[in-house]
């Protein structure tokens, strides 16, 4: 890679945000951890005022992983605090980016050691879950506080400017963790792993349709199979590692063993790993974004073979401007799909529609601002947010209103 960014589009773009990027580290490293961790919660503080759209992604996730546990008020809440926290994890990470290895034991320690000398023992490998949770940054260094001798790798993502992709990438190398993109030949890693490698593989990211349809606090999503399909490949040992705030500028990390090498085994471990710290979390990302077009069904996303248990998809029929005579698609009825309808004052039911379908009555004439107002409150009438909604034709205010509460609009024939 080196060089290569010479005949890049944006030399000069690169070049500023990597002089942003030491600037930053270095200012971080001028003041005590405890500062820059106050630093980061009143940053994310701040920022939390002017992103809407990603407070209602925060929101919409935590009702969906703390369904029938938390009350919306609480949810509230935890989504405020969870931007604080990212805040102060992230400006921590860059506090923390050049520490030396003692300086690193100062800020992080490991709970539970015990399981991964056990699973070491075998010699044929650990693949580790980890998340987007606590100072995540630190993850690749760990291999500091691992037992003595151990090979360390991880999957790493390109990051889009190539001259600060090559700055981090040879600092996780100096620390002496291999890293692997998806380029690379898939035995490389296998190979890696029987040869009693450690290898941590982020595994709480969305996928598209690459992935396997599993639940995921109780809600059927797809996930990544690469740390099953690497354990069963490997003949490995799984283990899900957490990071928690401990202190202000203190954090520590957590195993959490995994029964089996399955993806929805992998799943349940994570979910488990991630709620040793909620709040260090990292949700802004939409996590159980459903991947819906006219052309593609939920029966193609959730796949065919789903029992309706767990926490189902909402999803709204609006139906206060659509022909009577329209009908839903078979390939849209789904037993993990639980269907409301918006409808106008007076308007029927209807008959292909189970009388028990809860119904919404929203003005015949509404603007943008009227249709987020209706789609809000249908939304919070539930412990579960809406996941979609589905019209038939074009009506643009309601494809613009329902993109600002971070609800997709889907329109069928």
């Amino acid at each position: 890679m080196s060089g290569s960014w010479k005949k890049g589009p944006k030399p000069l773009q690169w070049r500023m945000e990597c002089f942003g990027h030491s600037l930053v580290e270095g200012l971080a490293g001028l003041l005590p951890g405890r500062c820059v961790f106050r630093l980061g919660e009143w940053l994310g503080g701040i920022v939390w005022h002017f992103m809407p759209l990603r407070r209602k992604i925060v929101l919409r996730n935590l009702r969906i992983a703390f369904a029938g546990e938390k009350e919306l008020p609480e949810l509230r809440a935890m989504a405020h605090d969870s931007f604080r926290r990212s805040g102060a994890n992230l400006i921590s990470a860059a506090h923390t980016a050049r520490f030396t290895p003692d300086r690193l034991r100062d800020v992080i320690h490991i709970e539970n050691i015990g399981l991964l000398e056990n699973a070491l023992s075998s010699g044929k490998g650990v693949v580790l879950l980890l998340a987007h949770m606590g100072n995540w940054e630190i993850l690749s260094r760990l291999i500091h506080l691992f037992p003595k001798g151990s090979s360390a790798g991880a999957f790493y993502r390109p990051l889009n400017n190539p001259i600060l992709d090559e700055r981090v990438l040879s600092r996780r190398q100096a620390d002496g963790t291999r890293m692997f993109s998806k380029r690379d030949p898939f035995h490389q890693v296998t190979g890696f792993l029987r040869e009693g490698g450690i290898v941590g593989v982020l595994a709480d990211q969305r996928v598209g349709m690459q992935g396997e349809v599993v639940r995921f606090y109780g809600r059927l999503t797809r996930a990544s199979p690469l740390p099953s399909l690497l354990a069963r490949r490997s003949k490995s040992t799984v283990l899900a590692l957490s990071v928690v705030t401990e202190t202000a500028g203190k954090w520590k990390a957590v195993f959490t063993p995994v029964d089996g090498t399955a993806t929805p085994e992998c799943m349940v471990a994570l979910e488990k790993s991630m709620k040793t710290g909620p709040v260090d979390v990292f949700w802004l990302q939409d996590r159980w974004k459903v991947y819906l077009n006219a052309r593609q069904s939920i029966h193609d996303w959730l796949g065919p073979d789903a029992t309706g248990e767990g926490k189902p998809h909402r999803a709204l029929l609006w139906l206060a401007d659509v022909a009577e005579s329209w009908v839903l698609p078979e390939a849209w009825i789904h037993p993990d799909v639980v269907y409301e309808v918006a409808t106008t004052a007076g308007r029927k039911l209807p008959s292909w529609l189970p009388a028990s379908t809860r119904v919404h009555v929203v003005p015949a004439e509404a603007d943008r601002a009227g249709l987020r107002k209706s789609i809000d409150q249908i939304d919070v009438s539930a412990a579960l947010p809406l996941d979609f909604i589905l019209t038939s034709g074009q009506n643009h205010a309601l494809y613009k209103a329902a993109r600002s509460e971070a609800v997709p609009v889907i329109s069928l024939p």
